[in-house]
C-alpha cells in the first residue's frame, strides 16, 4: 500500500503544475489513505471507512458500487451498502437559488408554501416539503450546488491515477471497468430527469393496483436539478417498533402484497425497483371507512363466492389484502428486463427447483458468456452439482436469492462472465427478501414468482383463476410438461456435445471377469480342436499315399510312416485337450 501512496504523491506533484485544484484534492485523498493500516490488505471495512472519510462524492460512489456485483466480490458489495452520507444541509438561500436557476422562477411563484427545514440531506441532494397552490403536498428534491463539478473532478482524478499506475485487473477486480460503470451511473443519477422518467414509468405500471401507492412526478416543476413528486406519509419497514404493533396476520398480508407486487414488476412489467431495502418501502395507514366490515370465515367467503357471478380481486387472492397499503420511494436505481430475459429467468429458477441440469445448462448459456471455448460436458457436470445442492429440499425451503446466488457463483467460478441483468436482479431479490423477512418471515417470494410461472412458460395452468394456483401444484404440472420433452432436451444436448467432440461414449459389457475367462477358454479349445482335426485328416491322407521314389529306389513305407506318427501325435493332443476341458483350464 505504501507504494500506492508513493505513486499518488508523484501524481500530485505532476498535477500541481497543471491543475492546482486537482492537486489539492489529491493531497486530501493521500492524507486519508495514510490513516489506515494495510497489513491485511484493503478489507471491506477499511474500504467503507476510507470512502466515508473522503466525503459525500466518494460515499455516493461507494453506494453505487454496492450494486456492481459483476465487478466487486460479494463481501465488498455488502459492506458498501452500509455507507451513509453525513452531510450538512444547504442553507435555504442556496436551495432557493438552485430552484430559481433551474426552474426559471422564484420559489414563492412556484409553491404556495415551502418548508425551511429539509426532510433529509444527502451527498447529492436534499429534500424539502412544500405545498402547491391547489393544496397538494409535495416533496422537492434539490441538487447540491457544484456537486456535478465535484464528481467530474474526482472521477477525472481517479482515471488519471489509474491510467498511470494500474495495469490490468487487481485481485480479480476489473478496476477500470468498474470506474467507467460508476461514472456512467453517477452522471445518470445527477440528472434528475432520468429519475423522473423512471418514476413516470413505475407510476404508470402500478396505477390501479390496489393497496400499492407510487408518488406522482410533477413535470412542470422538475428538471435536471430539481425533482418534485407527491409527498409520502408512510412509515418505512426499518421501524421495528411500528411493525411490532401490528398483528401477525396483518404483517403476513402486507408482506404477501409486497412480494406479489415485486414479482409482478419483474415478470410482468419487466421494470422493477432495484433497491427495495427496508428504507425504500413504506407502510401506509389504512384509509378511514364509514363502516368497517368484520372479516368473514373462509367457509362464508366460499359460499358467497358461489352466489356471485364475478368475485372481487381481493376474494380471488390466495392471501387477502391487508388493511394497510404499500408506498414505494427512491427511484434512482431501477432494473429493466426484456421478455427473453424474463423467460430465461423463469427457465433457470424452474430448472433449479425441479433439479433438471439439462434445462439449467440451456438457461446458463443464455445468461453467461464463457471466457474461452465452451466445454459442454464440464458445464453439464457443473449444473448437476448446482442442482444437487437442493436435493431433497421442500419447495417452501427455497430462497430465490440463494438460487440465483448459487447459479452466479457456480458460473463465475467456472470462468463465465455473467450478464449484468442477472447480478442486478439477484441483488434486488436479496434486498427484497430481507425486507419481507423484516415484515413477516412466513412469506417466501419464490411462491409469488412461481404463481406466475404458467404465464411465463406460455400456457395456463388455471385458465379461470391462475393466481389461485397452489405453487406446489404448478411445479408438478410444469414438471409433467417438461418430462414429456426431457428426452428431446437431452438428445439435443448430447448431439450438440457430440458435434463439438465433447461427448465420450462408455460401453459397459454385461460380462463379469469370470464369464470373460470362460469365453476365452472356449475359443482356445475350439482353435486347438480344429488344429488336431486338421492334423488327423492330414495323417490319414499320408497313410493312404503311394511310395516315394528317390533316385532308382522306391520307398513305399515313408509317407505311411509319417502319417502314423501324425496320428499318434494327434491322439496325444486330443487326449490333452479333453483333459483340459474336463479340468476347466
Amino acid at each position: 500500500m505504501s507504494s500506492f501512496i508513493g505513486a499518488l504523491m508523484k501524481q500530485r506533484k505532476a498535477a500541481k503544475k497543471a491543475e492546482p485544484d486537482t492537486s489539492g484534492r489529491l493531497k486530501e485523498i493521500i492524507e486519508v489513505l495514510k490513516k489506515y493500516n494495510y497489513d491485511d490488505g484493503i478489507t471491506p471495512e477499511i474500504t467503507v471507512n476510507i470512502l466515508q472519510d473522503l466525503g459525500p462524492t466518494f460515499v455516493k460512489i461507494g453506494q453505487i458500487a454496492s450494486q456492481q456485483s459483476e465487478y466487486l466480490p460479494a463481501e465488498y458489495c455488502d459492506a458498501l451498502t452500509k455507507l451513509r452520507s453525513k452531510v450538512a444541509p444547504m442553507d435555504l438561500e442556496t436551495v432557493y437559488a438552485q430552484i430559481e436557476k433551474y426552474l426559471g422562477r422564484p420559489v414563492n411563484e412556484l409553491f404556495k408554501s415551502f418548508d425551511d427545514k429539509p426532510l433529509g440531506s444527502a451527498s447529492v441532494a436534499q429534500v424539502h416539503k412544500a405545498e402547491l397552490f391547489d393544496g397538494t403536498i409535495v416533496a422537492v428534491k434539490v441538487r447540491r450546488q457544484g456537486v456535478v463539478d465535484t464528481v467530474a473532478r474526482d472521477f477525472a482524478l481517479i482515471e488519471k491515477v489509474l491510467d498511470k499506475f494500474v495495469k490490468g485487473d487487481k485481485d480479480g477486480i476489473d478496476i477500470k471497468g468498474l470506474i467507467v460503470e460508476l461514472e456512467k451511473t453517477s452522471k445518470s443519477e445527477l440528472d434528475f430527469t432520468n429519475e423522473a422518467n423512471f418514476l413516470d414509468r413505475f407510476y404508470t405500471n402500478n396505477l390501479g393496483r390496489e393497496k400499492i401507492t407510487v408518488p406522482k412526478c410533477y413535470r412542470e416543476l422538475t428538471c435536471e436539478a430539481v425533482l418534485t413528486e407527491d409527498f409520502v406519509s408512510g412509515t418505512d419497514v426499518s421501524h421495528t417498533d411500528y411493525l411490532d404493533a401490528l398483528s401477525d396476520d396483518e404483517r403476513e398480508r402486507i408482506a404477501a402484497l409486497l412480494a406479489d407486487n415485486f414479482a409482478t414488476q419483474v415478470l410482468t412489467d419487466g421494470f422493477y425497483h432495484a433497491d427495495p431495502h427496508s428504507g425504500n418501502v413504506l407502510i401506509r395507514e389504512p384509509e378511514p371507512r364509514e363502516e368497517k366490515e368484520e372479516p368473514k370465515a373462509p367457509a362464508a367467503e366460499a359460499a358467497e363466492g358461489e352466489e356471485k357471478a364475478e368475485g372481487t380481486e381481493e376474494e380471488e387472492r390466495r392471501v387477502p389484502l391487508p388493511e394497510h397499503s404499500i408506498e414505494w420511494i427512491d427511484f434512482g436505481m431501477m432494473g429493466t428486463l426484456s421478455k427473453q430475459q424474463r423467460q430465461t429467468l423463469l427457465d433457470m429458477v424452474t430448472a433449479m427447483v425441479m433439479q433438471n441440469p439439462y434445462s439449467l445448462k440451456t438457461a446458463a448459456l443464455k445468461i453467461a458468456v464463457p471466457q474461452g471455448e465452451v466445454n459442454h460436458g464440464a458445464l453439464l457436470e457443473l449444473c448437476e452439482g448446482m442442482c444437487s445442492q437442493y436435493s431433497g429440499a421442500d419447495f417452501g425451503d427455497f430462497d430465490l436469492g440463494d438460487l440465483l446466488s448459487t447459479v452466479m457463483g457456480g458460473l463465475s467460478g467456472a470462468n463465465y462472465k455473467l450478464d449484468p441483468f442477472v447480478t442486478n436482479l439477484a441483488r434486488g431479490v436479496i434486498a427484497m427478501e430481507g425486507t419481507l423477512k423484516a415484515i413477516s418471515p412466513k412469506v417466501n417470494i419464490l411462491n409469488f414468482f412461481m404463481d406466475k410461472v404458467s404465464t411465463g412458460l406460455g400456457f395456463n395452468l388455471d385458465l379461470e383463476h391462475p393466481e389461485n394456483m397452489n405453487p406446489d401444484i404448478a411445479i408438478k404440472l410444469v414438471e409433467l410438461f417438461q418430462g414429456l420433452t426431457e428426452s428431446t432436451t437431452k438428445s439435443a444436448s448430447a448431439l450438440d456435445m457430440l458435434e463439438k467432440g465433447q461427448l465420450k461414449a462408455r460401453l459397459d459389457l454385461a460380462f463379469e471377469d469370470k464369464a470373460l475367462g470362460h469365453v476365452n477358454r472356449m475359443v482356445r479349445y475350439a482353435v486347438s480342436g480344429l488344429i488336431i482335426f486338421a492334423l488327423i485328416i492330414g495323417s490319414c491322407v499320408l497313410c493312404a499315399a503311394p511310395g516315394v521314389t528317390i533316385g532308382n529306389v522306391t520307398l513305399t513305407w515313408l509317407l505311411p510312416l509319417i502319417g502314423i506318427v501324425g496320428l499318434i501325435v494327434s491322439i496325444i493332443l486330443a487326449i490333452c485337450l479333453v483333459s483340459k476341458v474336463k479340468k476347466g483350464k
